[in-house]
């Protein structure tokens, strides 16, 4: 009898002790799990907040190639912010005359978006970068073009008191308030020997370096400042109010 007794206490130890290990292992998978799937929500939300934006991105670029005044956009911003920051860029053209033209630093601003997972979307002069702690990555390249015939470089400039932050959706209303030509002055002779970019004042100029560097063909530099042998050049930028609207 007390053989049975004792096997019996034995087999209850040892069915609480498994059912321990088992709820301790559900438990820690319970959490495991949990904070897998906040990870992806996180990564998902941001994936969309990317694409959000190039698709802003690519609004505003139509927008400046096209005779549009106009533009009303609606992004959903899940609780994110999003700001104007300031960028200036500067670009100088030699045209042999001894004297470079221009050379001032051209105010175009940044649009910048904030996640809750500390990413930022970086929206600045067409380009679109994506800053992570451990990083950036150039979502969009801007469309500046050199070679050896001619260079482009048509530059947007985003204007406006933008500073929000909304769970829901928000419109933005666009509207182009000025379009100037910055080279050739007299908007007759292109002509040019190089054309020089300074990307140090814009926002996040190492973003900046890495395109000029790595991703634009024909431009040569470091540091900042980045240079292009060509026979002609255009310079000209679209300044474009941002409105808030709800």
């Amino acid at each position: 009898m007390r053989a049975k007794t004792n096997r019996a206490v034995s087999d209850l130890v040892a069915f609480t002790l498994v059912f321990s290990v088992i709820i301790s292992m559900i438990g820690l998978m319970t959490v495991g799990g949990v904070g897998a799937l906040d990870d992806v929500r996180e990564g998902t939300e941001t994936n969309v907040a990317e694409a959000t934006m190039l698709g802003y991105a690519e609004t505003l670029a139509d927008q400046r190639a096209s005779d549009a005044p106009r533009r009303s956009t609606t992004i959903k911003l899940q609780g994110h912010g999003l700001e104007r920051a300031t960028s200036a860029i500067s670009v100088t053209v030699d045209n042999g005359s001894g004297t470079p033209v221009d050379g001032k630093s051209l105010s175009t601003s940044a649009f910048v978006r904030s996640t809750d997972t500390g990413t930022e979307l970086v929206y600045s002069n067409g380009a679109l970068f994506r800053v992570e702690e451990g990083g950036f990555v150039v979502v969009r390249l801007p469309p500046i073009r050199c070679d050896a015939n001619s260079a482009h470089l048509p530059l947007t400039a985003v204007r406006g008191s933008v500073n929000v932050s909304a769970e829901n959706r928000v419109t933005l209303r666009s509207e182009v308030a000025d379009r100037s030509l910055v080279y050739p002055v007299d908007a007759s002779d292109a002509s040019a020997d190089s054309v020089e970019v300074d990307v140090r004042n814009t926002a996040y100029p190492e973003a900046w370096e890495r395109v000029f560097e790595e991703r634009l063909p024909n431009w040569t530099g470091s540091n900042g400042v980045y240079s292009c042998d060509t026979d002609r050049a255009v310079v000209h930028r679209t300044a474009i109010d941002i409105t808030v609207v709800n």
